[in-house]
């Protein structure tokens, strides 16, 4: 079975690589065109990276990013539920358990 892609404007400014490698340059391009016209840039879901919102506040511009649901897996922990202990160099998970770093092998 075959999907058309839906119809919608956009554009390909690269090619083989993810959007949010190729941000910067073609921020760049728009911004020094069009300086003082842009007040928020609304980029799409490949493009929420803080290093993104940072090129983009950096030149004190709005980023509009869509929300991103969580992509963990129900009746997983989510990311934001562990604590780093510094001190002790390990982290603790909710249900209040140490996780140290053991070992990492190629199997």
């Amino acid at each position: 079975m075959f999907f058309k892609k839906e119809k919608c404007f956009a554009y390909l400014a690269h090619s083989n690589i993810h959007d949010s490698v190729s941000f910067k340059s073609v921020f760049e391009n728009v911004t020094n065109k069009y300086k003082d016209e842009i007040i928020v840039t609304a980029v799409d879901a490949g493009y929420i990276t803080p290093y993104i919102a940072k090129i983009i506040l950096e030149v004190n511009i709005l980023p509009s990013m869509p929300y991103k649901s969580s992509m963990t897996k129900k009746g997983f922990f989510k990311k934001f539920e562990f604590v780093y202990d510094e001190y002790n160099d390990f982290y603790i998970c909710p249900f209040e358990k140490e996780l140290r770093y053991s070992t990492t092998d190629r199997e």
